[in-house]
């Protein structure tokens, strides 16, 4: 069949060797961008699976005609990945199932489209969840496990990808191939962090975690960057605490001359909340805390651990309310060691126009049993560092300056970006980010997707 008459079946919405493209506007308007707004995209049409094997025949289809294919989950990401440039979108949320709790293995097992709510619906049940959770649990599984997944347990756990038991990946040669830490391992390690590059995650084993009824965390307040980051490190060592989050605030705020005129200048303070989990007796602060060089204990707060890992949903319908949803978030994520964080981070807050308002975030990030071609620095105590705007109104260009030199400055010195986010507005440095592991990230995708049919 030749493109033109191929073209032609696809405009009239005919299935083709068993696979529906949708085409109507609105759908594809839908999928032209992520929620960064930041990049905008060409789909050619949408195709919805429902089952592995309508998976299978897109990828036959795709191979067949030429055709290339980019995966998508709730389109998450900020910077295009999950967008289709004159390509055909495959959103795989329709392929959605959740299998039961093994209580055994302290497993459970998923499809890509499952969305992390419903995995904490189904485990929850059982005293179980996910051994880390993102902070969004709207996105979906297999999105997920294409860029990493941080929580406030990564301290103890990893990411979320480092939480992976099994996977079953359909390669762009459309072969179905199981694999995991010691089957197929150079596929596993491929595909997750991989953005979908080697493959398509049409199953997924998770590891879980059994969870205590409540949760207490403590809300501490610094006014010294040396002694937060120092009790991050200590805190995030200590075995009797469950989640860590660490935050930077803006307090007094003023005007002052600088060699561009006047600026807008802002006192930083520091703060982090500590977790423990328990199930009848809470823990004292004295009890959590003996060691910690915190300036002020300024909040304690209770709830069931259930709710606690929903406490970011107030955010996100806020920015829904407000119409921040729909603006950019060119956010920016890196994983840097807390040395080189301490020497950094001033100069980083400092460059920040304060519309980007505060909050941004630290979550220390074990580097045990990672995916190879996840990409972290080599040195111990690693942090995820987050810059996450609310919004950035579409024409702000001058915040986006900013935030490039903001990532320029962190690449500089060894820090290695979390690929969900923006990337900058020119080519990323993909041989840069890799080093020494760029030719193997190449031949990976030659041997897995010779025909680049997966965008």
């Amino acid at each position: 069949m030749d493109k033109l008459n191929l073209a032609i079946m696809i405009e009239q919405g005919i299935n083709l060797e068993g696979v529906h493209i949708i085409q109507d506007h609105e759908s594809l308007s839908s999928v032209t961008s992520d929620f960064g707004h930041l990049v905008k995209g060409h789909s050619l049409g949408i195709i919805q699976p429902r089952t592995i094997e309508e998976v299978r025949l897109t990828v036959q289809l795709a191979q067949n005609h030429h055709l290339q294919l980019k995966p998508r989950g709730k389109g998450y990401t900020q910077g295009g990945q999950s967008i289709a440039q004159n390509a055909y979108t495959l959103d795989l949320t329709q392929l959605n199932h959740i299998g039961g709790v093994d209580l055994i293995t302290q497993t459970i097992t998923c499809q890509p489209g499952a969305t992390w709510q419903d995995i904490v619906a189904k485990t929850v049940a059982d005293g179980m969840l996910p051994c880390v959770l993102p902070l969004n649990l709207e996105q979906t599984v297999g999105g997920l496990l294409s860029t990493g997944g941080i929580g406030t347990t990564s301290k103890t756990y990893g990411p979320v990808i480092a939480n992976v038991v099994d996977l079953i990946i359909l390669t762009g040669n459309s072969e179905m191939i199981p694999c995991s830490r010691t089957q197929n391992s150079e596929l596993y390690d491929a595909v997750l962090g991989g953005l979908g590059r080697c493959g398509i995650i049409v199953g997924s084993t998770l590891a879980l975690r059994k969870v205590k009824k409540y949760t207490r965390t403590f809300h501490l307040l610094y006014d010294s960057l040396d002694a937060w980051m120092y009790d991050q490190v200590l805190l995030g060592k200590n075995q009797q605490i469950d989640h860590l989050e660490g935050f930077c605030w803006t307090s007094a705020k003023g005007i002052r001359n600088n060699t561009n005129g006047k600026q807008f200048f802002a006192h930083w303070l520091y703060g982090l909340q500590v977790g423990v989990e328990y199930e009848e007796t809470a823990p004292s602060v004295s009890d959590v805390l003996p060691n910690a060089n915190y300036w002020q204990l300024i909040h304690t707060e209770d709830e069931e651990t259930v709710s606690h890992v929903f406490r970011y949903q107030p955010r996100f319908e806020m920015m829904r309310t407000t119409g921040a949803w729909n603006q950019t978030h060119p956010w920016i994520e890196c994983f840097v060691d807390a040395q080189t964080l301490v020497q950094v981070l001033p100069e980083i807050l400092e460059m920040l126009p304060l519309s980007l308002g505060d909050g941004h975030r630290t979550m220390m990030v074990a580097s045990d049993n990672l995916p190879s071609l996840l990409m972290m620095p080599p040195q111990e105590n690693n942090f995820c560092l987050a810059i996450l705007p609310v919004a950035v109104p579409m024409a702000d260009s001058k915040s986006l300056d900013v935030l490039e030199k903001v990532n320029q400055l962190l690449l500089d010195v060894g820090a290695k970006r979390y690929l969900s986010g923006w990337l900058g507005r020119g080519d990323f440095h993909w041989q840069q980010h890799y080093g020494q592991l760029y030719n193997t990230w190449e031949s990976l995708k030659q041997k897995y997707d010779p025909d680049h049919i997966l965008g």
